[in-house]
């Protein structure tokens, strides 16, 4: 099985990724900022951007999460508290 984790060597491949895609990329103070002709995605780093990006791409403009999937998100979160 492959891994992959979070790690300064996975930046450039997603920079490009998300270039490759159309999106423009900017730094604007603290936030990265991905643009492309119809979407702006805003995270604290390009990690976060390009999980917003996927959570756009697949679910649409219908992307919040009903009622249900955040019990079970908050239920999961619980069972896995230290």
């Amino acid at each position: 099985m492959e891994r992959i984790a979070v790690a300064g060597n996975i930046e450039a491949p997603i920079y490009k990724l998300l270039l490759d895609k159309g999106f423009k990329i900017s730094i604007q103070g603290e936030y990265w900022v991905a643009k492309n002709n119809n979407f702006e995605a805003i995270a604290d780093n390009i990690i976060e951007l390009t999980g917003i990006i996927y959570l756009r791409e697949n679910k649409g403009k219908n992307w919040k999460a009903s009622d249900d999937v955040i019990d079970n998100y908050i239920d999961f979160l619980k069972m896995n508290e230290k």
